[in-house]
């Protein structure tokens, strides 16, 4: 059945990539030449990135760039498996988006080659991987928000652990009750890991598992299709505080009519990173290189910001974004060992679910 499901995949991302390299090809099937980094060698790119006109954006501006690539888009854990699957026969060249957890997991399958791109001392320092197998292009503030109508600054706590140690925001707090979506996993991530022990159970010290228990015995959970935003903007919901991706809060007030505040912990916010990396394998290493030089340019993050409302992990685009993605680009990050998070997250959650889940 495995092999099966693997000749099923290498078919199904062949078809797609024979279809796709006539996207701009001119009458003869061959590719125009562009002026631009690229020499026209075709490139496979995976990415969980590249819905709402990503990917298509993606090709297009690369193939003016000389770049000739076929964007391969599902879900993060689907291009994982993808990857996984295709360890020995490798059909991608590049891949990218992600995050930390996910990226950590693949290094230690060697599913990657080190590479440091010309643009890598341009990216604020703890979002690179340390040996050169990922680097960082957008980043994804985690952040701890309230309706500044509701709750002033001064009401506000000044740390996720303030939650749960102080009786004032007891049930009036967001928890998720589903803990499979990357934004939650960075939240409990961002928590436990401050607590790492390598004597203690799955690497978290006694005491870390008293505080992840009593965030959980404190808070409210998600209700299933109830967004955040329209509790906290409801005065007669107990429910005035929780998480949100950075990206989803501008949208949220415009929709909800908030004014969002938002907590800076002492340790920074917990940032999801989306990297790029080149696939161990690749006949294309070269026009690999060359590629991720040119796709984390601060001038393509830059055109990415503008186009996706990202947050550039390339400081030299960082001003291209909107407003509120600067504001968020320029908070200090919570230093998180993504390795560690990546070797025991699954089991963290299986905990969770067992012990402390209402």
């Amino acid at each position: 059945m495995k092999k099966t499901q693997i000749l099923l995949s290498v078919l199904l991302s062949s078809a797609l990539i024979f279809s796709a390299c006539d996207r701009h090809a001119n009458g003869n099937g061959q590719i125009p030449r562009q002026t631009g980094p690229g020499t026209g060698v075709a490139l496979v790119v995976y990415t969980n990135s590249g819905s709402d006109g990503r990917a298509e954006w993606l090709e297009d501006r690369a193939a003016q760039a000389g770049f000739r690539i076929q964007v391969l888009e599902a879900g993060a854990a689907a291009i994982q498996n993808r990857l996984l699957a295709e360890l020995n026969a490798p059909i991608a060249d590049v891949v990218f988006g992600l995050n930390a957890i996910i990226w950590e997991s693949l290094i230690a399958e060697d599913l990657f080659i080190p590479y440091v791109p010309v643009w890598a001392r341009e990216v604020a320092p703890g979002l690179n991987h340390q040996d050169g197998y990922y680097h960082a292009i957008v980043k994804q503030g985690i952040l701890l928000v309230y309706d500044l109508h509701q709750v002033s600054p001064q009401e506000a706590p000044g740390d996720w652990m303030d939650f749960w140690r102080d009786s004032r925001f007891h049930g009036r707090y967001e928890f998720q009750s589903a803990l499979t979506g990357g934004t939650p996993r960075v939240v409990i991530s961002g928590i436990l890991t401050r607590y790492a022990d390598p004597q203690g159970d799955l690497g978290i010290s006694d005491e870390g598992w008293r505080e992840i228990e009593a965030y959980f015995r404190h808070g409210r959970p998600s209700e299933t299709g109830v967004d955040l935003y329209a509790q906290i903007t409801n005065p007669s919901v107990a429910v005035q505080m929780g998480q949100m991706w950075s990206s989803g809060v501008e949208d949220r007030d415009r929709q909800y009519g908030t004014r969002t505040g938002y907590v800076v912990p002492p340790l920074g916010i917990p940032f999801v990173v989306e990297g790029v990396a080149i696939v161990k394998g690749t006949r294309n290493t070269d026009e690999a290189r060359l590629f991720v030089d040119w796709f984390g340019s601060a001038e393509v993050q830059g055109e990415w910001a503008e186009m996706f409302s990202t947050i550039p992990a390339n400081t030299g685009a960082v001003h291209r974004a909107n407003l509120f993605s600067q504001e968020v680009a320029a908070l200090p990050a919570q230093s998180i060992d993504w390795a560690l998070v990546a070797r025991n997250i699954d089991a963290w959650v299986e905990r969770i679910m067992l012990h402390y889940m209402p």
